[in-house]
């Protein structure tokens, strides 16, 4: 991702292309518009410089407050346009696949508006959103460092992130190689802790098995016994009333007297006396004749179904007890609520039943020997835990003396900065994390001899904002960043020292976008796009203007900052004199 030049660097990095500003503090309407490389905001004070950054943060998800509406004015509202990076980070990745903002020619816009009840708005691309989502997304593509604001850099997960970044190509490769292992290890636990729950409950587990399949093997069940079990006992449920119709249909064939078979009988002998003597006559005493052997068939039908009824007293009770030691079997090994689906599953638990009992049977070896890979898989683990805080603690005695020399280069000449790398031993699982087995400190001391302190408590405003710039540059070429703001860098510095306060930021601007706001002529000389905020007062309105600068006005700018007087020659004849050291150096 990184270029020779600013620019070249810009197209493959995140870059903040403008800010729209309305009705915000001093500002009425301004568009400022922001280049790649080194920009640079000026102006007198209580001109509005700050009301940029103030645009800024609202645009990145801070704190609205109705305050910062301009007077006359009902609401205020600011975006921010961004071009995306030409390889997203994992989290960026991830946002815009939850969010899928709107991509416009590879820029997305954040956005707030702030009305004069206090209520805020925010925006992604044209679609509502929340403040936390702008500062998501903010946080991927821009920092910001101010003299007040908390700053990431006090976050030790960042610290520990800053150094890592500085570390390395062989260092990202040991990393990737131990989480790696770390997922190996985390899941081979995992396995054996679930093996050996189950395990606990093998015994009652494997005895009920034993039941179940000594129960199948007894009663023998069979898929669909139960409806044919309930149709069967409901036919014998009802054999004196089937009786008592097969009977009487029986006497109602059958009787010598009046039955049917013997009226069809005599009814026959009748036709077959006048038989080959008129067809149609013929044709009924065939049906008379297939009529009698019809019922014939069905008279033995109902004396064998009346000899079957009397043949098994018992069949009820069999059939009974039957269908109970069936229902038993399928509440005792069934679990659906249908007792026909119940005894299914029954059945089937009982025909793998011998194959499960031997699976668990078999655990205590299983768990003997992944616990021997997870011995295994911890030592490697550890080794490289240690082969990583290695790298780590080289990267940080690296990073310590670079930052240390840009310190002193910032006007910070007894500064020492050191980054101190703990490491937990690796006796218990706990101590491996993700990034390995180190926390990382970065501690800070900016007078000789003194007690160095972890940079929250020693570094103040101003100094922790060059620390950042020194860091920065130092990593700048390894760290995905397209962004950077500083407010008030060179606090504290001039002359000399400021002017190398310019070059760090110059330097800095050769891989990643800068924008300063600064009081310093030393260090708005060096930028690429100098942004000058101006104060107009008519009656009680007091508006600020916002416009890029060049050329003469360049001059005229960079002399007010340094005389502090508009027009004055003599300082205008140094500004061009430091334009021109400018522009000797870039050659």
């Amino acid at each position: 991702m990184v270029g020779a030049v600013s620019k070249k660097s810009a197209v493959h990095r995140s870059l903040l292309e403008e800010i729209d500003i309305r009705g915000l503090g001093v500002i009425d309407n301004a568009l400022v518009e922001f280049a790649p490389g080194f920009n640079v905001i000026t102006g007198e004070t209580g001109a509005g410089k700050t009301m940029l950054l103030t645009a800024l943060s609202l645009i990145l998800g801070d704190k609205a407050d109705s305050d910062l509406i301009r007077s006359g004015h009902e609401r205020l509202s600011v975006s921010g346009r961004f071009s995306l990076p030409g390889h997203y980070s994992e989290k960026l990745k991830k946002l815009c696949e939850e969010h899928d903002p709107s991509i416009e020619e590879g820029s997305i816009l954040l956005a707030r508006q702030v009305t004069k009840d206090g209520k805020s708005r925010a925006q992604l691309s044209g679609a509502t959103t929340t403040a936390a989502t702008l500062g998501e997304f903010g946080s991927e593509l821009i920092e910001v460092h101010g003299q007040h604001g908390n700053l990431v850099l006090s976050k030790a997960n960042k610290q520990r992130e800053l150094l890592d970044s500085a570390a390395g190509e062989k260092f990202f490769q040991s990393r990737h190689e131990y989480q790696k292992t770390l997922a190996q290890f985390q899941e081979l636990k995992r396995t054996i802790a679930e093996l050996k729950k189950s395990l606990q409950d093998r015994d009652r587990e494997i005895s009920s098995l034993k039941e179940l399949s000594v129960e199948y093997s007894k009663i023998k069940p069979k898929e669909g016994e139960l409806d044919e079990l309930d149709a069967l006992i409901s036919r014998l449920e009802s054999v004196e009333d089937l009786r008592v119709a097969a009977t009487g249909a029986q006497q109602a064939l059958s009787d010598e007297d009046s039955g049917g078979l013997n009226s069809l009988q005599h009814s026959k002998r009748f036709l077959q006396g006048a038989r080959g003597k008129d067809q149609q006559l013929d044709s009924i005493n065939e049906k008379v004749s297939e009529a009698l052997y019809t019922l014939i068939d069905a008279a033995s039908d109902i004396d064998r179904y009346i000899e079957n009824l009397s043949a098994d007293p018992s069949a009820l009770e069999n059939a009974l007890q039957r269908k109970a030691l069936i229902t038993s079997f399928t509440k005792r090994f069934g679990s659906s609520g249908d007792k026909y689906e119940a005894l299914s599953e029954a059945i089937e638990r009982a025909k793998s039943a011998e194959k499960r009992i031997a699976d668990l049977t078999g655990g205590d070896d299983r768990v003997a020997e992944l616990e021997s890979e997870l011995v295994q898989c911890r030592r490697e683990l550890l080794k490289k835990g240690k082969d990583l805080t290695r790298l780590r603690i080289d990267a940080a005695s690296s990073l310590s003396k670079s930052v240390t020399a840009e310190l002193h280069l910032l006007a910070m000449p007894k500064a020492i900065f050191d980054m101190k790398v703990e490491s937990r031993s690796g006796e218990n699982d706990g101590d491996f994390q993700s990034h390995g087995l180190d926390e990382v400190a970065m501690l800070f001391t900016s007078h000789g001899g003194g007690e160095l302190l972890p940079i929250s408590k020693a570094a103040s405003g101003g100094e922790l904002s060059r620390l950042m710039l020194a860091l920065e540059v130092v990593i700048a070429e390894r760290y995905p960043l397209g962004t950077y703001v500083f407010d008030e860098v060179d606090a504290g510095v001039g002359g000399k020292a400021a002017l190398e306060v310019g070059r760090r930021l110059r330097k800095l601007a050769q891989s990643s976008q800068v924008i300063v706001v600064t009081h310093l002529a030393q260090v708005a000389l060096w930028a690429d796009n100098h942004i000058v905020v101006e104060k107009d007062t008519s009656g009680a309105i007091t508006e600020s203007s916002i416009r890029r600068i060049s050329d003469h006005d360049r001059e005229v700018e960079i002399a007010r900052m340094l005389s502090g007087v508009e027009n004055s020659e003599h300082a205008q004849e140094h500004a061009r004199e430091l334009l021109d050291l400018r522009i000797t150096e870039k050659a």
